[in-house]
This record gives structure tokens, C-alpha cells and sequence, in this order.
């Protein structure tokens, strides 16, 4: 009995770990579970022209503290960092793109959040002095960095709301949805 215990162990191992691998081949990748709805919280229609549509979205970043990287006529990215907690920090980039459409202008924004950690790495060396009779004068260095740990697309319809209606205020009209 004991041989077949012996050989049985590993096998249990070596099965184990084939479900384990054939558990996480089975998955579904992410572009499946994409659902391409119409009711995109990431599309709104304007009835101004595209670039005062656009002008409208940045001036609504720029009043909630979102810093503006290389804008153009009919596009923007702006970004905003926090700190939620004395460890991590947190960035939210804002893309927006206005498109001209026989109605006004479609604004097509997104969001992003990068959550990133602080991590701390010490190192520690030590020096032999042979002629003050080998003393050792250890010293040490650490070294701190933010490593990204998650990003994510913010799906929130109420947080894209929030912008459309600020922008829609911004041009002066006043929001019927």
C-alpha cells in the first residue's frame, strides 16, 4: 500500500495543477463580455458646432481641476490626480473627441483610472575595514516607487452625466434629458 501511496501523491499534484491550468484557460477573455450597447454612456449629442462643443468640455475639465495635455479644435485629454490614502495614488484621465453629425456634435468621452501603489525596497551592505581590526559598518538604502496595480475604463453612467450636464451649462443650455 505505501508503494501506491508514493506513486498516487504526485499524481494528485500533477492533476491538481492540470485543472488549476485548464480552469484558467477556460475563462472567457474580456472582448466577450464587451456588449457594443446603444445606450453608450461614452456618447452624447450636443446641438452646437463641434468646436464650441469642444471648447465647453474643456472649460467644464479645467472647473473641476483636470490639468489639459495637448488639446486641439475637435479633441482633448486631460488628467487629475488624488491621493486617497497616504500609500496610493490615483489618476484619472479624461479623453474627449467631438464629431460633427448632421444634428450638432456627438461628444464620444471616456475615462480611465490607473490606481497605483507605493512600494518600498531596502537594501542593506556592509563594509570590512581590515586594518581597525575587520569592523563592519553596515548601512543601508531603501528606495520607494509607485507601482501601477490596477487600470480600469470608468463605465459609470452618472459620472458621464455629470460631465454632459456641466458641459451642456457651459453652452447655455439647459439639459431636457
Amino acid at each position: 500500500m505505501s508503494i501506491m501511496h508514493t506513486y498516487s501523491a504526485p499524481r494528485a499534484v500533477t492533476l491538481a495543477c492540470a485543472m488549476c491550468v485548464l480552469a484558467a484557460c477556460s475563462s472567457d477573455p474580456v472582448h466577450r463580455q464587451e456588449s457594443f450597447d446603444p445606450k453608450s454612456p461614452y456618447q452624447y449629442r450636443i446641438p452646437a458646432e463641434p468646436g464650441l462643443a469642444c471648447n465647453a468640455a474643456k472649460l467644464t475639465l479645467l472647473g473641476q481641476g483636470y490639468v489639459i495635455d495637448t488639446p486641439s479644435q475637435n479633441q482633448l485629454k486631460g488628467s487629475k490626480s488624488f491621493q486617497p490614502e497616504a500609500d496610493r495614488h490615483v489618476i484619472l484621465d479624461f479623453n474627449v473627441h467631438c464629431v460633427g453629425t448632421r444634428n450638432g456634435t456627438m461628444l464620444y468621452a471616456n475615462a480611465t483610472e490607473s490606481r497605483f501603489d507605493l512600494k518600498k525596497n531596502s537594501q542593506s551592505a556592509g563594509i570590512s575595514i581590515a586594518s581597525v581590526g575587520g569592523i563592519t559598518l553596515p548601512w543601508g538604502t531603501s528606495s520607494e516607487s509607485l507601482v501601477k496595480v490596477a487600470g480600469l475604463t470608468v463605465s459609470d453612467p452618472q459620472f458621464y452625466r455629470r460631465f454632459y450636464t456641466l458641459v451642456e451649462q457651459e453652452l447655455g443650455i439647459n439639459s431636457q434629458r
